[in-house]
């Protein structure tokens, strides 16, 4: 199972995949920005953001099916993705692979998320990135029908929980706190 996290930048989707990860049986991680780093040391992408590339949204597909092929268990994916074209490419490619993907988006008001992203110190060198696609990531998000949004203002633990519970419930179709 792939339970790709997404939402706007800064809103808490690798916090949120650490403790997913730590909470699943089986559970890894996988972040997509590590492809974009290792694109980017080949090529450039003509906007600055390696998302842009066709390249990258492909080998996002190739790497999580085959993650889910070669080394199965759960897969948890941390990565925004605020273009639909995008986001359908992406997603649509590893579930016409055959693989299962369960989506969630976290979600905060502008305030809060703002508040959030001027709060880390952590990336405190992507904070001007993050204001930048508030915004869009806002706008993105209001339309998503098919996936399950998770208000991620409790704190960390909380919000995993509850990705947690609605990635085992649509797993198991009862609850029982385990993925298939």
């Amino acid at each position: 199972m792939i339970v790709w996290i997404n939402g706007a930048f800064g809103v808490g989707k690798t916090t949120t995949a650490r403790l997913l990860t730590s909470a699943l049986p089986d559970a890894r991680l996988f972040d997509p920005e590590f492809l974009g780093s290792m694109l980017t040391a080949f090529v450039t992408s003509p906007t600055g953001d390696f998302q842009d590339l066709p390249l990258w949204r492909h080998l996002v597909v190739q790497t999580v099916t085959g993650l889910d092929r070669h080394h199965p268990g759960v897969w948890i994916v941390p990565m925004s993705l605020l273009d639909p074209a995008y986001r359908a490419e992406i997603l649509g490619g590893i579930r016409a692979a055959g693989a299962d993907v369960r989506e969630v988006v976290l979600t905060l008001p502008e305030d809060r998320l703002r508040a959030r992203i001027d709060a880390d110190q952590v990336e405190a060198c992507a904070r001007g990135w993050r204001h930048d696609h508030v915004d869009r990531a806002l706008a993105t998000f209001a339309s998503v029908t098919d996936a399950r949004l998770i208000d991620a203002s409790a704190p960390p633990e909380q919000v995993a929980d509850a990705v947690r519970a609605e990635v085992c419930s649509r797993a198991s179709g009862h609850g029982d706190g385990q993925p298939e």
